[in-house]
């Protein structure tokens, strides 16, 4: 099990604060505290919390001692919370990094597999810490993630003939056709290749005029 000084190093490796680890394991950050100064005793249940929070964003533990960040790995996420889950890893990669989003082919469908509680959640996230995003989507749809001013269009069946990607923070997520399945590839190189596919296409796509409101904004005109 997780011992206190590997969990301080893991939160050191990630940049993480207390409140962020509490975020990601959905403890306290009373609780954190308390079991990084021993200062009360911890439940297993807890501890493993913390462990599977901290394996979520690519942290190895070997012993009682090391603790290390997996530089290159792929990971398979599976089920109807696919979606909901790779969102849960952006958040958890991008804070306290200064990195942005960019995500590929959005289309309406996209919406009804995201919580709405995911959603506010990723809006809030982006504002609280002024996190660019982009989003490429078919003609005449628009994204629920962004303002239109972060959307483009390309033709609709250039989206549709391709797979959803998210590129964030070194890693780069494909969605695959089944739609319950998610690969996600912690690669710096990985990342950095379709990143440069992405910008080619959002250079060649067409901007949207005016702005789109997403739950909880204000049009700029109000």
């Amino acid at each position: 099990m997780i011992t206190i000084e590997q969990c301080r190093g893991a939160r050191g490796i990630l940049a993480w604060t207390q409140q962020d680890l509490a975020d990601a394991s959905g403890l306290s950050k009373t609780a954190i505290n308390n079991f990084e100064k021993a200062h009360s005793d911890i439940k297993a249940e807890s501890l493993r919390a913390i462990q599977k929070a901290f394996e979520k964003a690519e942290i190895e533990f070997i012993g009682r001692e090391g603790v290390t960040k997996k530089l290159e790995t792929v990971r398979m996420l599976r089920g109807p919370s696919a979606l909901n889950d790779l969102m849960d890893d952006i958040y958890n990669t991008i804070i306290n990094k200064n990195s942005d989003i960019l995500i590929s082919n959005v289309d309406q469908s996209i919406s009804s597999r995201i919580s709405t509680q995911k959603l506010f959640r990723h809006i809030e996230i982006i504002k609280k810490h002024n996190i660019s995003e982009r989003v490429l989507c078919p003609t005449g749809t628009h994204s629920i993630f962004s303002p239109q001013d972060e959307c483009r269009w390309l033709p609709a069946k250039h989206v549709t003939e391709s797979i959803r990607t998210f590129i964030y923070a070194g890693k780069v997520a494909f969605e695959l056709w089944d739609e319950t399945m998610i690969i996600v590839i912690n690669s710096q190189e990985a990342s950095d290749a379709e990143r440069k596919r992405f910008e080619t296409r959002w250079a060649s796509a067409e901007v949207l005029a005016g702005n789109q409101n997403l739950p909880g904004q204000k049009s700029k005109s109000a």
